[in-house]
């Protein structure tokens, strides 16, 4: 069974790189971070070790042909040869049509190579989901990948956070989060107005737009399918700035619809410190908070009050 292999320094031999990543890695991810790669990686095991065990059969079938069809294996195993089937041409018999174990091995090499990019990317896209990061898919070698290979999920936890400059998951998560709100609630070059701190309110302008057909037509304000992002952020940043959490999105709003949003009421929130949302036809978007302390906090966590118009 083969096993990943780390690069470093010092360390070249597979134990000592294991234990080096363990060790940088140990202030990083959480032990429910731990136990879902590792449920993970026990999963996958379980499939390849199936794709291996019918692979194993199959190659031992395939070998009887050898010297008839002179084929050769490709470093990641698929079978190849020339002229696949020139050998049943000019024949009498009925062999053209018996099994042939070839096409079966090479899908297997596929599966191979599946799942373990699907391994991949389910570790990396764990991470973007949990802490709201944006770590891209990692690529796997179809060429290079070898029949018996098993990753280690350690590898693709050193590579996101290789990717994010070795810094924890939460910090990353906070900076990506902080710089998405400041290009959320950021005033455009004409506008008069900015978020603003009213006592136990802030008041966020210009957020969103409603869609004018159905404000027109329909006499419903439906959130302008461009503009779902920013609520979005905003959604997610008041979670963080009012409770320190990165699971902010819309569902925070009790009995939200995007669809049909209330202009006249405020909507509760399942957030702690921030109590009460609401929305204006004008885009603009007023939250508030338990007390003014609260919404101060929220205010200058967001980093709002770094905020300034644009000179014309």
């Amino acid at each position: 069974m083969q096993t990943t292999t780390f690069k470093t320094g010092g360390a070249p031999d597979l134990l000592s790189g294991i234990l080096s990543v363990e060790v940088r890695n140990e202030d990083k991810i959480t032990e429910q971070d731990r136990q879902f790669c590792q449920n993970q990686q026990d999963m996958l095991y379980k499939t390849l070790d199936q794709i291996d065990r019918w692979y194993a059969i199959f190659k031992e079938e395939a070998e009887q042909y050898r010297v008839e069809r002179h084929f050769s294996y490709n470093d990641n195993g698929k079978v190849s040869m020339r002229d696949f089937y020139s050998f049943n041409n000019g024949k009498d018999d009925y062999s053209h049509n018996e099994f042939k174990p070839f096409d079966i091995l090479n899908d297997l090499v596929d599966k191979n190579r599946n799942a373990n990019a699907n391994f991949a990317n389910r570790i990396i896209a764990y991470f973007n989901r949990t802490y709201n990061v944006s770590v891209p898919e990692q690529r796997i070698d179809e060429r290079t990948l070898r029949m018996g290979f098993r990753p280690v999920y350690e590898t693709y936890v050193d590579a996101v956070i290789e990717h994010l400059g070795g810094k924890s998951f939460r910090e990353t998560a906070v900076e990506e989060l902080l710089a998405r709100v400041s290009k959320a609630v950021r005033p455009s070059c004409w506008s008069k107005v900015k978020p603003e701190l009213k006592k136990d309110k802030i008041v966020f302008p210009e957020i969103i737009r409603f869609d004018d057909y159905y404000m027109q037509y329909h006499q419903r304000c439906k959130i302008n399918y461009n503009y779902g992002g920013e609520l979005e952020t905003l959604c997610a940043g008041i979670a963080y700035g009012a409770d320190d959490v990165l699971c902010g999105n819309s569902k925070m709003i009790i009995h939200f619809d995007g669809n049909d949003v209330s202009v006249n009421d405020w909507y509760d929130l399942t957030t702690t410190n921030a109590e009460q949302v609401r929305f204006y036809k004008n885009g603009r978007i007023d939250v508030k908070f338990k007390d003014s302390t609260a919404a101060e906090s929220c205010f200058k966590r967001l980093r709002l009050n770094e905020i300034t118009l644009q000179e014309n």
